[in-house]
């Protein structure tokens, strides 16, 4: 601290060093509504973080399931596609969460890049599809399974939203054997699957194996 001389001694002369200036205005932040602004604008800050996390490993999973890619496949695909759209990466994962259908720029990224699908065998890709709902659907029969219940498609297509009509004691019985799948008439994939019951308004299907 320096000094400067006034009648009858010496008297501290104001700091102006950077350190000085720190901690005023440290310490104004502690004592006045710019230190409550300041944490606050900080809380919602991690907060959009936490937010936008949350969207790309959502919109990270229903790439993977929809396109049979495992998780860092998929966000490969997204962080390319963003990139080639020049959106942000939130943003497009926005859309994919939000959306039944693939967004097109996903759609151009694969095109330009269609060995990203190709890393998935087309039998690979349906088997994750077909399990991904077949899962939906225990969840469905778990909290709402009364009576005939609507479920969804289990069939290999991704972009299938249609449902069919059965018991949740029906599609727990099938789904206790491995391999059994529920699908609509017409839905099934005869070179990878055999139809093993026909039922008013739906099939049940079993994957082959690589033997059969």
């Amino acid at each position: 601290m320096s000094y400067r001389a006034r009648a009858g001694g010496l008297e501290p002369s104001a700091c102006t060093s950077s350190a000085c200036v720190g901690k005023r205005r440290k310490a104004h932040n502690l004592d006045g509504s710019n230190g409550e602004q300041y944490w606050r604008e900080r809380a919602e800050q991690l907060q959009h973080a936490l937010s936008s996390r949350i969207t790309v490993e959502q919109a990270k999973g229903i790439l993977g399931e929809r396109l049979g890619l495992d998780m860092e496949g998929a966000f490969a695909l997204l962080r390319y596609a963003a990139r080639g759209e020049r959106m942000k990466l939130h943003d497009l994962a926005q859309a994919v969460v939000d959306n039944d259908e693939t967004p097109e720029p996903v759609i151009r990224a694969l095109a330009r890049h269609s060995s990203v699908l190709k890393g998935a065998p087309r039998a690979d890709r349906i088997a994750q599809t077909e399990l991904f709902f077949r899962a939906i659907n225990e969840e469905i029969a778990r909290n709402d399974g009364h009576g005939m219940t609507l479920f969804l498609c289990e069939c290999g297509n991704p972009a299938c939203t249609e449902d069919l009509e059965l018991t949740a004691v029906a599609l727990q019985h099938l789904h206790a054997e491995n391999g059994l799948f529920v699908v609509l008439p017409g839905h099934e994939v005869p070179d990878l699957e055999t139809v093993v019951d026909r039922h008013n308004g739906y099939l049940v299907v079993r994957r082959n194996t690589l033997d059969e």
